[in-house]
């Protein structure tokens, strides 16, 4: 039977959370990027293992009832298998109970799955960026939760 798990991201993530960055991202967040991320007052994140081995992660800010999500990545091997969807369940979960009310993100275009994800839980367009990852545009997403905007 297998296994996964959530946790809080904290320092013994971070060589996990560096070499998914790489596998993952063409402008991936560096070791001293992410240990800055875990001193911030406004920064949250959560790790997802699989039968004990780090499968992802997902990293945010809350500022006042607003929440930006930076990251979500799931190793490739494991895209496909709910991982990413129990992450983004989760930080949802914990933006309500903070009192948030918007949710935005940004996601590369050609990223079909990840859109289909976020479209899922409700998130919706509301703006574009051209060539923001090089030459792909960036969609630009909000999800209502709660709040006078709900």
């Amino acid at each position: 039977m297998q296994s996964l798990k959530l946790e809080e991201l904290s320092e013994k993530h971070i060589p996990d959370v560096v070499k998914l960055e790489k596998e993952l991202f063409n402008r991936p967040y560096s070791e001293r990027t992410l240990r800055k991320e875990l001193e911030l007052p406004f920064s949250f994140g959560f790790v997802a293992e699989k039968n004990g081995e780090f499968a992802g992660y997902c990293l945010f800010w809350i500022v006042g009832d607003s929440c930006e999500i930076h990251r979500i990545g799931v190793k490739r091997v494991l895209q496909g298998k709910g991982i990413g969807k129990l992450l983004l369940k989760k930080t949802l979960e914990f933006c309500r109970e903070k009192g948030v009310s918007e949710i935005f993100l940004e996601v590369s275009e050609k990223n079909e799955r990840a859109i289909s994800l976020y479209r899922t839980f409700g998130f919706k367009d509301f703006n574009r960026r051209e060539k923001y990852y090089g030459n792909e545009g960036a969609l630009l997403m909000k999800l209502n939760i709660g709040g006078k905007n709900a």
